[in-house]
């Protein structure tokens, strides 16, 4: 039987596992190798930010005039924020399923990640998912993710 490897990501988190299929008289199984949720993913921008909307001069007009403030704008932030936590989750992929013991991937990612998260991949890794799924699996059981795929 095929080594392979089950990846269920969204955002925030990343699990990994071991299709483990070899023994006869048994269901297949899924065997947990790695397990990743990233704290980045689960805060709130205003956390992580440190100036307030007002805090700093724009530089137009009289320094004690109205309006002479900045609006605090977040220049692309979250989309930022959201491209480094899916280039992440790749780098994960990536390591585990470079592997030579690895010969194929089936991945299910949250629709709004998926198809990032598959350009992020490296190629080799690419070629070795059959089957992807774009959904969050990440909060069910092994069992409901097995029967998934």
């Amino acid at each position: 039987m095929k080594n392979t490897l089950v990846v269920v990501a969204d955002l925030g988190c990343f699990k990994a596992f071991r299709l483990d299929d070899n023994h006869l008289n048994r269901r297949p199984r899924l065997e947990l190798l790695e397990q990743f949720e990233s704290p980045e993913a689960h805060g709130k921008l205003v956390e992580k930010v440190t100036d307030l909307s007002g805090r700093f001069r724009r530089g137009t007009g009289p320094a004690n005039g109205a309006g002479a403030t900045s609006d605090g704008e977040r220049h692309n932030l979250e989309l930022e924020l959201r491209k480094r936590l899916v280039r992440q989750l790749a780098q994960r992929f990536n390591h585990l399923a470079r592997s030579k013991e690895v010969e194929r991937c089936l991945l299910a990612a949250s629709k709004e990640i998926n198809r990032q998260l598959l350009d992020e991949l490296e190629p080799q890794v690419r070629a070795k998912i059959e089957k992807n799924i774009p959904a969050d699996l990440t909060k069910l059981e092994p069992s409901e993710i097995l029967r998934r795929f």
